[in-house]
């Protein structure tokens, strides 16, 4: 410790002397221990220490900041040398911070002996400076920041020499990447800005404080690493920065590169002078509006129409020249497209200015700036009227020459049809006939030799009868190839079909021929009538045995198929599944004018005698008439391939089995059958057969007549009727009946109807029907069934 006042030496008493009275925070630190003395503003500055801190050791009384401290003083004490610092930084903790700035000095004090016995340190808080020049530093930082950032070109220049203090990334791709402006005055930086009186724009705007502005300036920078002068465009704006005082400082500069839009102004500008020198000599209508609609520009030719002067465009308004019916679709057109900004084309009534209507048909698009800003609508109107009125002299001769073409055509095409009725008609009665001279030539001969009681007619009788099968057989082929012959279809296994028919085939073809079948492993059905089916296979193979003079091989093969949207539009079919039967043979093949002609009916190239020409052409119509299609492949000399496709059947019932033909004739037991047919002669065949079977057989030659007798009461076990009668046919006929003896059993016979008990071609189900004409032995079989069905 010190001890008693009066006791310390005279150096620390004068020290102390002058930290007392002074008015700067002051301390005497003395001896080795570096007691504490300080004056009252010091301890303003103790932070809490004060009066605790009045002599105790400096390693107590400043125990926060010894560690900063301690080095300094004993260096002083060390050297005798002074210390001061201008900012240091102290971890005082006062007042909830953790550190403060000072600016202090250390002075030694010499004892009696001549050494440094103590130090008088005097200083300042200058916390609150350092940290305003701290946050200023920062905002500096900040505001460098965001110049850097800025999108435009941004400098701050300083003083009346315009020194660049700040400047950013993007004014250096103004002004030249590799300039060195920064702190050099603008004449010096940028010595052809300032040639060009911009550093005289800025001494302007520094000497009076206002603000300079520039739109689309041009400017000569030397931008290039060569140094050679480019020319630019440039938006730009000096502002003035003000500061404590009020006086201008500094120059803030903001600038925008907008050459290119300067240039493609330009461009638009000539663009818009060419369109009017073009627009103005064109001999069409054009015309300009705003975005509000306005018109804004008639060429010569649209202000000659209305009769519009140049100086009135802008007031004209092209609504009082619209004919009042057109108004309404004119101006929905025109309003949509302004409101969805796209083009429209309508036609309407405009009154010219002689007063006449005219139609015209205008075309019009949208306008748009280079910035993509709608600007309104620009349209070409053509007078349409003479176009119009020739158009329409011109459909009306083209109506009066299509109708005459189509009356022609009419006429062609009956022709033709009178041609193919022809041709039909000739090949029936040549057939016909053949066949009616061998039915009459035989009755002839038999009605002679039975005059003279000569009982040997047998072959007259087999004749005649055969003449009869085959006109039967043709008037079938016939409805068959019209597709009008009654069918009978139901669920087919296309596979048991073709293998049921391997035996017949080899009958048939002969021992030359070598038949083959490859059916497809799991074929789908189809639902056809069985008889005919094999009907037109026999058919097929026999032409094809005949096409194979000297021996070959027949395949008959089965397949599922499936027919594309484009092969049934072409064909006329059914887009779909289908079951395939290929009928295929290793003979002489057709060329293709005969595969043209093989289905015409007929039509053959077989010898004659050979064939009729109906083979094909019923299986054609057949295959048709079921919903199924049949093509011809063929190459002259290889082969030919016919394939008939029918439409698979969907539902889940087996096929039923075929019931084999019974070689014997069933008689009757005399069961009561009512014979109902309007055709005498027919009448009295039917009549004697039933009663040649053993049948019991009453009459009616009409529906009336047999609806007499059922309601007298006659008991009839079958009511065997024909289809085709006057006033009531056998269907109504039937139904009839059956409300008065429901369970009657009911066989049609016809030689052809339409729509009674056959619809499309199809046997009504459950229905019996027998097709005349017909041998006795097909009625005893049909009333047989008839009666036990």
């Amino acid at each position: 410790m010190l001890g008693r006042p009066e006791t310390w030496p005279d150096a620390l008493r004068t020290a102390l002397a002058v930290c007392l009275n002074s008015a700067i925070p002051s301390a005497v630190y003395w001896g080795k221990d570096f007691i504490t003395l300080y004056n009252d503003a010091w301890a303003q500055q103790a932070a809490g220490r004060h009066p605790w801190a009045m002599g105790r050791p400096g390693r107590e009384s400043r125990a926060d900041i010894w560690d900063t401290i301690r080095p300094q003083f004993e260096n002083v004490v060390a050297t005798g040398r002074g210390f001061s610092t201008e900012r240091q930084r102290l971890p005082i903790k006062r007042a909830g911070e953790t550190e403060s700035w000072w600016s202090y000095s250390l002075v030694p004090l010499y004892d009696s002996d001549g050494h440094v016995g103590g130090l008088l340190t005097q200083g300042f808080d200058i916390t609150a400076q350092v940290r305003a020049q701290q946050y200023h530093a920062q905002e500096i930082d900040r505001l460098r920041d965001m110049f850097r950032q800025a999108p435009g070109a941004v400098a701050i220049l300083s003083g009346p020499d315009h020194v660049y203090e700040i400047a950013n990334e993007s004014y250096f791709e103004l002004v030249g990447q590799r300039r060195d402006i920064m702190g050099k005055p603008i004449a010096i930086a940028l010595p052809e800005m300032a040639d060009q009186g911009f550093a005289g724009l800025m001494d302007k705007v520094y000497n009076t404080g206002e603000p300079f502005v520039g739109r689309g300036v041009e400017v000569t920078i030397n931008r290039g690493d060569t140094g050679a002068p480019e020319r630019r465009h440039v938006d730009f704006v000096y502002q003035p920065i003000r500061n404590a005082d009020g006086a201008v400082s500094d120059i803030f500069v903001e600038a925008t590169d907008v050459t290119d839009r300067v240039l493609g102004e330009a461009i638009l500008r000539e663009s818009e002078q060419r369109f009017r020198l073009v627009a103005e000599s064109a001999p069409v209508m054009l015309w300009m509006g705003d975005a509000q609609g306005k018109c804004l520009y008639l060429n010569h030719a649209q202000r000659a129409f209305w009769g519009v002067a140049e100086e009135d465009v802008s007031t004209f308004n092209w609504n009082t020249t619209v004919h009042p019916d057109d108004i309404k679709v004119l101006s929905q057109s025109f309003i949509k497209a302004m409101r969805e900004q796209t083009g429209f084309s309508v036609e309407a009534r405009y009154r010219r200015a002689d007063g006449d209507w005219r139609i015209v048909h205008t075309n019009s698009h949208p306008r748009f700036d280079v910035d993509g800003t709608f600007l309104g609508m620009i349209g070409v109107n053509v007078d349409a009227t003479d176009v119009r009125q020739v158009s329409s002299a011109l459909e009306a001769a083209v109506e009066e020459r299509t109708q005459k073409l189509m009356i022609a055509e009419s006429q062609l095409r009956q022709s033709q049809k009178m041609e193919a009725i022809g041709q039909l008609t000739g090949g029936i009665a040549h057939d016909f006939n053949n066949m009616l001279a061998v039915v009459m030539g035989g009755l002839n001969l038999l009605q002679r030799r039975l005059a003279r009681g000569d009982t040997d007619v047998g072959r007259y009788v087999e004749g005649a009868m055969e003449g009869a099968r085959r006109a039967a057989a043709l008037t079938n082929r016939l409805l068959a190839f019209s597709r009008q012959q009654q069918l009978a279809p139901e669920q087919i296994d296309a596979n048991r079909l073709v293998q049921g028919m391997t035996d017949l085939l080899a009958r048939t073809l002969g021992e030359a021929i070598k038949v083959e079948t490859v059916l497809s492993a799991g074929l789908w059905r189809t639902f056809a009538d069985v008889n005919q089916l094999e009907a037109a296979i026999l058919n097929l193979a026999v032409n094809a045995r005949d096409a194979m003079e000297h021996g070959g091989r027949l395949t008959i093969e089965t397949a599922n198929a499936h027919i594309d949207d484009a092969y049934a539009r072409e064909h006329e079919l059914s887009q779909g599944q289908y079951v395939q039967i290929s009928v295929t043979d290793t003979g002489s093949g057709m060329s293709a004018d005969v595969i043209a002609k093989a289905f015409d009916p007929f039509f053959t190239t077989k010898a004659v005698g050979k064939g009729t020409g109906l083979g094909l052409s019923q299986v054609f119509g057949f295959i048709r008439q079921s919903g199924g299609h049949v093509k011809i492949y063929s190459e002259t000399g290889v082969g030919t391939s016919v394939k008939i496709y029918l439409p698979r059947e969907y539902g889940g019932q087996a096929p039923a089995e075929r019931r084999q033909a019974q070689g014997d004739v069933v008689a009757g037991s005399g069961e009561i059958v009512l014979v109902v047919e309007d055709e005498e002669r027919v009448r009295a065949f039917s009549i004697d057969s039933l009663r040649e079977l053993g049948y019991t057989v009453v009459e009616a030659a009409s529906p009336g007549e047999a609806l007499r007798i059922i309601e007298a009461g006659q008991a009839v076990s079958l009511l065997f009727t024909d289809v085709v009668m006057p006033g009531m046919n056998g269907r109504q006929l039937a139904d009839a009946v059956l409300a008065k003896r429901p369970g009657l059993k009911v066989l049609y016979t016809t030689g052809y109807t339409r729509n009674a008990v056959v619809h499309n071609g199809v046997l009504d189900p459950g229905t019996n029907l027998l097709v005349k004409p017909f041998t006795i032995e097909q009625l005893a079989a049909k009333v047989r069934q008839a009666l036990d069905s």
